[in-house]
């Protein structure tokens, strides 16, 4: 089945793109491989079709960024953090922040979606991904605003703790005098590490490294040696190849780089963080695809109203502008 599917890749000029968190059958045969934010830019300037392995918030990015090709995703899986931002939800957010008159600006992490980057864009904010997320909340905070920060709050907590800011969700005790506003939504992969997960591992393994990411709880990150967005963890094992890791990320994407790079890693958690949503794109239904594509009956194509995307596009250009 994979030269098939290599074969029917070639001969309709289409390049696969594929999130760090999909299964190895995928991963191991895409054109372009990394985190939200590198494929962001590598996807941007193509000019033939593309399938995008992931979640449909991705492909959506995708399709917004570069509306001119055709791209399809062999399974519309769907993000929980993208779901708990409902657009109602959002709205009434928003509704309460300007009812308490605070001068916020809205800053969305990509695990979203179109509808929400659209409203994030509408209000002059800017989408960010994991890895540029402290650079465009001082965007932000420099600009003397408070931050509206959505979906994820311990992304959110934790990069204020990073810069030196207070942070409350919205709704809690006194969340007006934070400087960092967040909507009260969570990843259900990073949620299962917990602290007593690293205390077991620097019991058992004096020397080992804690390795994990900012969307991890802040009781977590605390006892980190290193927070990092997945690319980030990516470059901090590839400079670390012989020392003892206990990595808290997704299970495929840890997998593959201990058995690329360093042996000596560890999953950071006692159940498999496997992300159900990345793993329901399988090498059957990249073929199922590409058959359909061949026989000039395609399916899956991401359209997004025009009205969407043009909102969520001036979002995330505003990201790529201050990152770039």
């Amino acid at each position: 089945m994979i030269n098939e599917v290599k074969d029917l890749l070639k001969k309709h000029n289409i390049t696969l793109a594929a999130h760090y968190y999909q299964k190895d059958e995928i991963f191991d045969i895409a054109d372009l491989t990394g985190d939200s934010l590198e494929l962001a830019k590598k996807t941007v300037n193509l000019k033939n079709p593309l399938i995008f392995c992931g979640v449909s918030f991705m492909g959506e990015s995708a399709k917004i960024l570069n509306p001119s090709i055709p791209v399809y995703m062999p399974k519309l899986a769907s993000c929980s953090m993208a779901r708990m931002a409902e657009e109602e939800k959002v709205k009434r957010d928003i509704e309460t922040l300007k009812k308490e008159n605070i001068d916020f600006i809205p800053i969305c992490y990509v695990n979203s979606s179109a509808k929400i980057k659209a409203i994030v864009g509408e209000l002059n904010g800017s989408i960010c991904t994991s890895s540029s997320a402290d650079k465009i909340i001082k965007w932000a905070i420099d600009q003397n605003k408070k931050v509206y920060f959505l979906p994820d709050k311990n992304l959110g907590t934790n990069m204020a703790k990073k810069l030196g800011l207070k942070s409350k969700v919205i709704g809690e005790d006194n969340w007006q005098e934070a400087d960092i506003i967040c909507f009260d939504g969570h990843c259900s992969v990073h949620q299962l590490f917990m602290p007593e997960h690293v205390e077991f591992y620097k019991e058992k393994y004096p020397d080992i490294k804690i390795v994990v990411h900012p969307e991890c709880s802040p009781e977590v990150c605390e006892k980190a040696d290193f927070i990092g967005s997945t690319s980030q963890i990516l470059n901090y094992v590839k400079a670390h190849p012989n020392e003892k890791m206990a990595i808290g990320t997704e299970f495929n994407f840890v997998n593959r780089m201990k058995r690329d790079i360093n042996p000596n890693i560890y999953i950071l958690s006692s159940t498999k963080p496997e992300c159900p949503s990345m793993n329901e794109t399988t090498l059957k239904e990249l073929y199922e695809l590409l058959k359909a594509i061949d026989k000039e009956k395609p399916y899956n194509e991401i359209i997004v109203e025009e009205n969407i995307a043009k909102n969520a596009l001036k979002a995330l250009n505003k990201m790529l502008e201050i990152v770039k």
